[in-house]
């Protein structure tokens, strides 16, 4: 008694097919899991066995096997239960139509329910790619993988339900699904009193995407500032949503359908170098692949561990993490726009026009050495914030939606760049500087010139010309000019 079905299991961000082989025999009866699984999916065998009864079906007396290959991928999540179940219904008889060309998801209950899994959305859509024809999985999951076109997609609740389609076709199970209605977004820069120059700071990162540094004593606005990206910031394109939605789906976090707005990270200082990077004994993705497409908001930078901050060197110049361990090695995308919030020194009011400063010289210094060299060199705006004057509180505020125009300046802005270089600003290379860029001779003789007064380094002196190139967009000007330039080095100097 042979019989197959198929699966598949989540390595990173790979799905990779598996077949579940299911084969009885005379011999002492048990049920025995082979092909490199781990404890999760070993102990399945208890809850499939339930789950089975439960659904009213005896379980044989013979010895079971199960067999999941290929037998060198470790078998990790609770995703090949269903498929485990059809297997044994398909060797007592229980179930006699056609499961070629079908792959099944979903994490048992003992009383045969469906509980949904982590990681659908890139399994269905590797599926899909391998020319599978209809996918069953739990009705949980039903929104998450909702929009895949061209695939039969049969939600289903309960184990007992596959059993119905015994001795006919199964029917597609149509499930309508209304798309919840986009939030207003709110206008943070219009509500903010001043900081004329860091709204305009903001608007030239979200344009670029460009890593900021805000410097600022407490109350200045810098947290206010970083969470007015979630409006500013143009919305992800459809390449870029479904890199989003499959990180998201692979840590359950997907249950709404597509993610469309950008991610907006803020973890909390205490934040371990795994929990920002990934790993664990799963290797799951960290909060920096969650800001993928995103932003990754470090606010109170100087209260990071040094370790924590020094990890981010490699995954800002690369946009991915490698993560390795004596299980495996995993590599994750991490495109993320780093927005860093900060107080200049221990008391926080070194830039306070009213309050006094209470630190020594020593104590600033040894505070601002919490943020390296290398880790400020690749932050592309480095802006100090001043304290509002109260004054400005009872001046009346501006009548236009602030935060909308920037967006609009923003998604034109990304337009231009996905049309003239296929990627934003912010990850040009300086071979595509050189082709795209279009900067001015005038541009590059004073930058030079620049970059041996301020003794800017080899990076340094890209970012000022991709914030340049930002900044020309944003003025709708084809060409780098000397100003532009100019607007970029005193947000790299300030």
């Amino acid at each position: 008694m042979f019989a197959k079905c198929s699966s598949m299991v989540m390595t990173g961000l790979q799905a990779i097919p598996v077949e579940v082989e299911v084969d009885g025999t005379r011999g002492q009866p048990s049920l025995i899991m082979i092909g490199l699984p781990n404890k999760t999916v070993d102990e399945a065998k208890e809850r499939i066995s339930s789950a089975l009864q439960n659904c009213g079906i005896r379980i044989r007396s013979i010895r079971t096997v199960v067999n999941l290959a290929p037998a060198e991928v470790r078998k990790t999540g609770s995703a090949l239960e269903l498929a485990i179940a059809v297997g044994l219904l398909k060797m007592y008889g229980e179930i006699d139509w056609d499961t070629t060309q079908t792959m099944f998801f979903g994490e048992l209950s003992l009383d045969g329910s469906l509980k949904s899994v982590k990681g659908l959305f890139p399994m269905v859509l590797a599926a899909q790619e391998l020319g599978v024809k209809r996918v069953f999985f739990p009705q949980g999951n039903a929104k998450e993988i909702s929009m895949i076109e061209d695939l039969a997609l049969y939600p289903i609740n309960h184990l007992r339900e596959l059993l119905f389609f015994k001795n006919q076709s199964p029917k597609p199970l149509i499930n309508s699904l209304s798309s919840k209605p986009q939030e207003p977004k709110i206008d943070v820069l219009s509500q903010m009193v001043g900081q004329e120059q860091a709204k305009r700071a903001i608007q030239i990162a979200a344009a670029g995407r460009h890593n900021i540094l805000l410097i600022g004593s407490p109350g200045a606005g810098k947290s206010m500032l970083a969470k007015a990206m979630r409006s500013i910031l143009p919305p992800l394109t459809k390449t870029e949503s479904v890199e989003v939605t499959k990180l998201y789906s692979l840590k359950g976090l997907a249950q709404t359908g597509l993610i469309k707005e950008r991610p907006f990270r803020e973890p909390h200082h205490s934040t371990s170098t795994v929990g920002l990077l990934g790993g664990g004994h799963l290797l799951q993705p960290g909060e920096i692949s969650l800001a993928h497409q995103g932003v990754l908001f470090l606010d109170e930078f100087t209260e990071y561990q040094s370790s924590v901050q020094e990890a981010l060197r490699q995954p800002l110049e690369d946009g991915r993490i490698v993560i390795t361990r004596a299980i495996g090695s995993v590599e994750y995308p991490a495109r993320f726009m780093l927005i860093a919030a900060a107080n200049p020194c221990p008391c926080g009011y070194q830039y306070h026009e009213a309050k006094v400063c209470k630190c020594t010289p020593r104590e600033i210094a040894n505070y601002q050495k919490r943020l390296s060299g290398p880790i400020l060199d690749r932050i592309d705006l480095q802006l100090k914030i001043q304290s509002i004057d109260p004054q400005r509180f009872i001046e009346p505020k501006p009548k236009i939606n602030q935060t909308a125009l920037a967006n609009q300046a923003a998604s034109v802005a990304q337009i231009v760049q996905l049309e003239r270089q296929q990627k934003a600003n912010a990850f040009l290379s300086y071979k595509e500087l050189q082709k795209f860029a279009q900067i001015k001779l005038v541009s590059w003789q004073f930058l030079s010139q620049a970059a041996k007064k301020f003794l800017l380094s080899s990076r340094g002196y890209l970012k000022v010309l991709r914030v340049a190139r930002t900044i020309a967009d944003l003025e709708q000007s084809e060409e780098v000019d000397k100003k532009h330039v100019i607007e970029a080095l005193a947000y790299r100097i300030n």
